[in-house]
């Protein structure tokens, strides 16, 4: 006969609720986290508007104060050539350069206006003195270039770049006697001498340039790379139009710039901020808030994961332990009406066969036995449905199994088996003696059918059981040991489960009952399996020291 298997746990209807449960959780987890992102981002967004309004306004501020500053030093340097070019000294037909060669020297010699030099020059653009002397001895045809020739045509001072010298600026005033001009009064600057800016090395996020009229960059010496790559009037018309500069991609990055005229010296004042590099810290802060937000909000789904499963796993085990006991509950109502029906009708035939005076022996016993096995049958559905409470007496153990061996005597099959017994030792216990005999006496009974059942089918010549009993480790135990070679071994999982069984007449309560019965009384019922067959071992708390 077929294993009989309790059948599967009736959750499959609870299953697809608990999936939209989890499903719902995790979308919520889902906004939550987005939330948590957008608030970082919302914020960012707010962040970078604020600073690029900031930047563009101290870029603005900045190329103001510069082209203000660097205008008043264009104007002192032409208030200062002017006042030596009206000095009566300053005579260029007097067929002498002493007087000119004194001014120079008296007021301009180691000048911190023109660190590079001071230089009167004929109309011709020859040199007529220079401090120092060699300051042009490596120019050829300074009357070529576009200052000089703009300033003997218009009769005014000049600003400008000197063609061929970075960084080199010129301002010229004319020499004038009786109305026409004489000749030039030029003092060259450069942009090192500190009064230009050059460099701002304690200002790293911006960069000043000064072009000249034509749109090429004076300052500094070594413009950046990107100054070539622009058409250069086209970049300085647009951001002159607009009173707070704009935005400008440079090189390929996002600049904030402004641009101012130095007052009338035909030269433009830029000043550009790379708007990336003073965002990048705000960047960097957001990629950080956003990569704890995403390291936050996994470990929030794995801990939520972890925490339903384990949840999940409970509820199903519950689930599952419910069904079994609504199950369990019907069957024991069935059994108890089952039971007390086959009990009337056994009480009847028992007393019947004891009437009748047959001397019959063997028939007498063979009704006796068969009696008693539906006796078993009927106590077992009884207490199936409805489990004893253990009321717990002083009583020995070693006298219990004997007990319940005793009471076996009457079964068919006892005579077939070698029956063996250690329990000798007194072992004292308190427990319930009818729970424990209840269930010593369904492990040997089926031990003794078992090892039947082996001979029956050649598997074993000699069927034996055999009984002990013990203290180890503050328990008293008792062992029944069978030669029936052991259960099969999809059975042995399932073998305390109620109607399990491998026994062609069995129905699956025994071991069930029996485990119920020990637990009931705080034990432990285990299994073995043996060289032979099978060990189960019934254990009881015991007091008493170990002998």
């Amino acid at each position: 006969m077929a294993p009989t298997r309790t059948p599967a746990r009736p959750v499959a209807t609870f299953r697809a609720a608990d999936r939209r449960f989890a499903r719902s959780v995790l979308v919520g987890l889902f906004l939550v986290g987005a939330v948590a992102v957008l608030g970082p981002l919302l914020n960012f967004r707010a962040d970078v508007a604020v600073i690029r309004d900031q930047l563009q306004a101290r870029v603005a501020r900045e190329a103001d104060v510069y082209a203000r500053g660097l205008r008043m030093h264009f104007e002192l340097l032409r208030a200062d050539l002017e006042r030596l070019a009206k000095r009566p000294e300053i005579d260029l037909f007097d067929d002498s350069t002493a007087p000119e060669q004194a001014v120079l020297d008296l007021t301009h010699h180691g000048s911190v206006l023109f660190r590079v030099g001071v230089a009167v020059l004929g109309v011709d653009g020859s040199p007529v003195w220079t401090e120092p002397a060699d300051m042009l001895a490596n120019e050829r045809g300074l009357r070529s270039q576009r200052w000089f020739q703009d300033l003997l045509a218009r009769g005014t001072p000049v600003f400008d770049a000197v063609r061929g010298r970075p960084g080199i600026f010129v301002v010229g005033v004319p020499i004038e006697r009786a109305g026409e001009v004489t000749g030039v009064l030029a003092g060259f600057s450069d942009a090192a001498s500190g009064l230009l800016p050059e460099r701002r090395e304690g200002d790293p996020d911006l960069t000043l340039l000064i072009f000249d009229a034509d749109g090429n960059p004076v300052v500094p010496t070594q413009p950046p790379p990107w100054v070539r790559q622009l058409d250069r009037r086209r970049f300085l018309h647009e951001l002159l139009v607009l009173p707070d500069g704009g935005q400008a991609v440079l090189g390929g990055r996002e600049h904030l710039a402004a641009a101012v005229p130095i007052g009338t010296t035909g030269f433009t004042l830029v000043v550009a901020a790379d708007s990336q590099h003073v965002i990048a810290p705000t960047r960097r802060r957001l990629l950080v808030q956003l990569g704890f937000i995403g390291v936050l909000q996994l470990a929030t789904i794995v801990f939520f994961f972890v925490f339903f499963r384990r949840i999940y796993r409970a509820y199903l085990q519950v689930e599952a332990r419910a069904a079994e006991q609504e199950k369990m509950a019907a069957l024991g109502t069935a059994a108890s009406l089952i039971a007390h029906e086959v009990k009337n009708s056994l009480n009847g035939l028992k007393a019947a066969t004891a009437l009748n005076g047959s001397g019959d022996a063997d028939l007498a016993r063979g009704v006796d036995a068969q009696v008693d096995r539906l006796a078993h049958l009927a106590t077992s559905l009884l207490q199936f449905g409805k489990p004893a409470t253990a009321q717990r007496v002083e009583t020995r153990l070693d006298e219990l199994a004997r007990e319940s061996l005793d009471r076996l005597r009457v079964l068919p099959e006892f005579d077939e088996v070698k029956v063996t017994t250690a329990l000798e030792t007194p072992i004292a216990v308190r427990c319930d003696p009818l729970l424990v005999v209840t269930a010593l006496d369904n492990l040997v009974r089926n031990a003794i059918e078992a090892a039947v059942t082996a001979k029956d089918l050649g598997r074993v010549a000699a069927p034996a059981v055999h009984l002990s009993a013990g203290r180890d480790d503050g328990h008293a135990f008792v062992a029944i040991e069978d030669n029936a070679g052991g259960p099969p071994s999809e059975v042995e999982t399932h073998l305390f489960e109620p109607f399990t069984t491998s026994k062609p007449r069995g129905i699956g309560l025994g071991l069930c009952m029996a485990k119920r019965a020990i637990d009931e009384e705080g034990g432990t019922l285990v299994f073995e399996r043996t060289a032979a067959g099978s060990r189960f071992t019934v254990r009881l708390r015991t007091d008493e020291p170990a002998t």
